[in-house]
């Protein structure tokens, strides 16, 4: 028999929609429950999410005209989803088509972020008494991030601007996934040892919560905690907040700002030269100009007057006590 008479043989296109038929039916009306990993709103309405547990993860879908809720979805929210399970034929991919959805509190990573944000605040890493001052008039700068994407840039073109004079030490650093935070301690101690760099700017793009997750890292807290470095933090989006930056020196709402933070102006050093340059000339003159007055003053009293002749005169007394 020929493989195209071989009724068991099926196209991509009949297998996947075989399975969607299957799944729809046998799957259909169900409650799920989970945190929200990541999610992305398009222009169409429609709502396309991750939702997690522990050890597993599924792709969902809200469309437009499910969409009747008032909550409004975001990272580490727990919901519980009721719909149906199903099959994308086209691309084979399995989700869960969302009729409605219910709040039911904080995600576990959430809750595990406020513990130990409690945690450490109560042993006082948060303190200002703690920060250390930024260095005013920097001469090398230390970057903690990656090599890959628009950050790096982004810094690099402030510095060229700004301060083209400033070295920029850039320590490639994996700033996402599980090796990340091993990384980034590593980093930090590699500055700390070099002990060559004024300050350290750690930074990264923004992403959720998961992709932000080894800024929130206890250990990494800790290192920067403990760096003798002043460290600026420039960490995702305005919006985005992590522990990293609680504990930071200062912490910048985007990568670019913290590398402005980091520097001077180079022209408005000059000025300021200039203005400090003008004032020492005023007062050194005006010093000398109080001497001269003083001298002549003392040049002008009673005594210095006749001066000489009176030396004359007791010269010549002098000579006749001698006789």
């Amino acid at each position: 028999m020929e493989l195209a008479d071989n009724p068991n043989i099926h196209t991509v296109t009949q297998l996947n929609n075989r399975v969607k038929s299957y799944v729809e039916k046998k799957f259909n009306d169900l409650y799920v429950a989970g945190e929200i990993a990541s999610f992305q709103e398009y222009p169409s309405g429609h709502t396309y999410f991750s939702l997690k547990d522990k050890t597993s993860e599924i792709s969902c879908v809200l469309f437009k005209n499910q969409n009747s809720k008032k909550i409004k979805i975001s990272i580490g929210m727990q919901l519980i989803l009721f719909g149906n399970a199903s099959l994308y034929s086209s691309k084979g991919k399995y989700q869960f088509i969302v009729k409605s959805f219910y709040q039911s509190g904080t995600g576990y990573l959430y809750n595990n972020l406020e513990k130990l944000k409690k945690k450490l605040f109560d042993e006082g890493l948060f303190l200002d008494k703690y920060k250390k001052d930024i260095p005013r008039y920097p001469s090398n700068i230390g970057v903690i991030t990656s090599l890959k994407g628009a950050v790096i840039n982004d810094i690099i073109t402030v510095f060229s601007k700004k301060a083209p004079n400033i070295k920029l030490i850039i320590r490639d650093t994996s700033i996402q996934g599980f090796k990340s935070v091993d990384d980034i301690i590593n980093a930090i101690k590699d500055f700390n040892s070099f002990n060559n760099t004024d300050t350290i700017l750690l930074c990264r793009g923004g992403g959720n919560m998961e992709d932000l997750q080894p800024f929130n890292d206890e250990n990494v807290v800790r290192a920067i905690f403990k760096s003798k470095i002043p460290i600026i933090t420039g960490i995702g989006h305005e919006g985005d907040y992590t522990l990293s930056d609680l504990v930071s020196d200062f912490r910048a709402s985007t990568p670019t700002s913290a590398a402005e933070k980091s520097i001077y102006n180079l022209n408005d050093l000059i000025q300021h030269l200039d203005v400090i340059n003008k004032k020492i000339n005023f007062s050194i003159k005006n010093k000398i100009k109080l001497m001269k007055s003083n001298i002549s003053l003392v040049k002008n009293r009673r005594g210095f007057l006749n001066f000489d002749y009176k030396i004359k005169y007791y010269k010549e007394l002098l000579k006749q006590y001698k006789k």
